[in-house]
C-alpha cells in the first residue's frame, strides 16, 4: 500500500504477451545489473533529512509504478527482474536518499489512476513532463527525449515526416503523448485525410501492427525506437524513419500534486547524482548520453536559490 495520501521486458518477440501486475521489491535496487552503479552511491543525510517525516522509519517502503514492457527505460530481463535505464536512475536517486521501495508493475494507463487513488507514491514510466499533466502531477525531470516514427526496415513507404502518416494507419500506446500528437496531427496537417489511429495497451502490441502490416507506421519515444529497431531481430525489422527531432519534450517521475516533500528530497537526489558522476556513468550504460540533462528540474523549472 502507498503511504497516506500519496501513496515497460526485453522484447524477444514482439508479439510475445506482456506480463501484468507483478510486485517486485527492492533497497531501492533488486537487480544484479544495477549492483555496479548503485553501490557506489551512498547515503547523503542532509538529503535523507528533506524526505517527510513517516518515510524516515528504515521500515518504510514506497511504491512504485512502472510498466516493464518499455526498453531502455523499464523491460524484464531474463532472470524476470525489471531492469533499465530509468530502474538504475531511480535505484541510485533512492539510495542516495536511504529510501526502500516496492515496484508495482502493471499496464500503463492504469499507473496515473493508481498514482490519484494513492496506491502508487510515483509513477518511473519514462513519462513525458507535459503543461498538462503539470496541473495535477509534479514531475522531477531527469532525461530529454523526443519521438520517433517506426517503419519496417527499408521503410518501403518512404515515410519520413508525421504529415506523411496523414491517410495511413498508425500504431501507437494509448495514453501517450504519441497519442496526443497523432489527435493534434488530425486536427491539422492531416484534417482532410486523417491518420487512423490504432491505440494499444503496451508499446510492444502497438509496434507488433506495423511487423503484422496492419499499421504503415508507430509513433513511440525516440530512444524506444531506436532501441527497438537495434535488438529486434537482427536489426533488421524495423528502423525509425525520421531524421528530425519531433516534439521534444522532458521525461520525468510523476508524483501527485501536492507531495512537496518528496518531490524537492527526489529532485536533490537527482541532482547529486548528476554531480557526483553517478549520472553520466548509468545513461553510459545505456547508451543514452544524448539526453542528458545538466540540472535536474521539477516541471522543467530549476530550484529556487
Amino acid at each position: 500500500m502507498a503511504l497516506g495520501h500519496r501513496t515497460r521486458a526485453v522484447i524477444g518477440s514482439i508479439t510475445a504477451a506482456v506480463a501484468f501486475g507483478a510486485l517486485l521489491t527492492g533497497c531501492s535496487a533488486s537487480s544484479d545489473e544495477t549492483a555496479e552503479a548503485a553501490e557506489q552511491v551512498q547515503v547523503d543525510p542532509e538529503l535523507r533529512a528533506l524526505l517527510p517525516g513517516e518515510l524516515l522509519a528504515e521500515s518504510t517502503r514506497i511504491t512504485v509504478g512502472t510498466e516493464s514492457g518499455y526498453p531502455p527505460f523499464e523491460y524484464t530481463n531474463e532472470a524476470g527482474r525489471i531492469v533499465g535505464f530509468e530502474i538504475d536512475l531511480f535505484d541510485a536517486a533512492s539510495d542516495r536518499l536511504g529510501l526502500k521501495y516496492t515496484f508495482s508493475d502493471m499496464p500503463f494507463d492504469s499507473l496515473v489512476p493508481e498514482l490519484y487513488a494513492s496506491n502508487v507514491d510515483v509513477v518511473a514510466a519514462a513519462m513525458s513532463d507535459t503543461p498538462e499533466r503539470q496541473i495535477d502531477s509534479d514531475f522531477v525531470n531527469y532525461y530529454n527525449d523526443s519521438d520517433a516514427i517506426m517503419v519496417p526496415a527499408g521503410n518501403p513507404e518512404g515515410i519520413k515526416t508525421l504529415a506523411d502518416l496523414c491517410g495511413r494507419p498508425v500504431a501507437v500506446l494509448g495514453e501517450s503523448t504519441q497519442a496526443d500528437a497523432l489527435a493534434a496531427l488530425n486536427s491539422a496537417e492531416c484534417q482532410a485525410d486523417p491518420v487512423t489511429v490504432l491505440e494499444f495497451g503496451s508499446d510492444a502490441e502497438a509496434l507488433a501492427q506495423v511487423e503484422a502490416g496492419k499499421a504503415d507506421a508507430e509513433l513511440t519515444q525516440w530512444s524506444t525506437g531506436r532501441y527497438n529497431a537495434k535488438q529486434i531481430g537482427s536489426g533488421d525489422v524495423f528502423e525509425v524513419a525520421n531524421t528530425e527531432l519531433l516534439n521534444p519534450t522532458p521525461l520525468g517521475f510523476r508524483f501527485l500534486k501536492g507531495d512537496v516533500e518528496l518531490v524537492r528530497a527526489y529532485q536533490a537526489a537527482v541532482q547529486s547524482i548528476i554531480d557526483d558522476g553517478t549520472y553520466a556513468k548509468i545513461l553510459a550504460k545505456h547508451d543514452l548520453s544524448v539526453g542528458a540533462l545538466e540540472t535536474a528540474t521539477v516541471n522543467s523549472q530549476a530550484a529556487s536559490q
